[in-house]
């Protein structure tokens, strides 16, 4: 039994490429090609210890390119969990949306249906949650939703901190990765007043 059942489950939404792993401006096409990044586990572990679910929202158009199958997403996805389990970590949902973007589908990002639909699945209390990612589209994704949301600068197109700051919505936070992310996010639940 949950010791959460009393209260509605908390987040770290999660882009991927740029944010949990190296992104390519090519598409990653292979599981060779996706390269983790080293502080990766560990920024994870401290997010799965401090009792939040782990959950990935990511746009993979490769699939609909017929650059990549979701048999290979699916160990891709299978590489990360491995490579996180020696730090504790957990990832509890990988939600993908596969389409073009001119399918003009409700679940790639900035659009919210896979954000909602993991929010309904592990019943999140968007209001304790966060979103963190590499790019303009996951802010807004996030932020649609109410959740705090952090910029990470490891994506390959990371725009100068005065540029985003005119972003609207503009990012709660703005940290170099995720490692420091989870850091914050530590350091905010300790010193949140009663």
């Amino acid at each position: 039994m949950s010791n959460q059942s009393t209260e509605n489950a908390k987040a770290i939404f999660l882009d991927r490429d740029g944010t949990l792993n190296a992104d390519s401006a090519d598409y990653i096409k292979s599981v060779d090609e996706f390269r983790i990044f080293d502080f990766t586990p560990e920024a994870l572990g401290i997010l799965t210890r401090l009792g939040f679910r782990n959950i990935i929202i990511t746009n993979q158009s490769a699939v609909s390119r017929g650059m990549i199958t979701t048999e290979i997403l699916d160990r891709m996805h299978a590489k990360l969990k491995s490579a996180i389990q020696p730090a504790g970590a957990v990832i509890d949902g990988i939600y993908i949306c596969p389409h073009l973007p001119e399918d003009n589908c409700d679940c790639r990002k900035p659009r919210t249906a896979n954000l909602e639909k993991a929010v309904r699945d592990f019943q999140i209390d968007v209001n304790r949650s966060y979103f963190i990612g590499d790019s303009f589209k996951d802010i807004q994704t996030g932020a649609a939703l109410n959740c705090r949301t952090i910029f990470v600068c490891t994506g390959i197109d990371s725009p100068p901190i005065k540029v985003i700051n005119q972003w609207r919505p503009r990012p709660d936070y703005i940290v170099e990765n995720l490692l420091e992310a989870a850091k914050l996010i530590e350091y905010m639940g300790k010193n949140r007043k009663p």
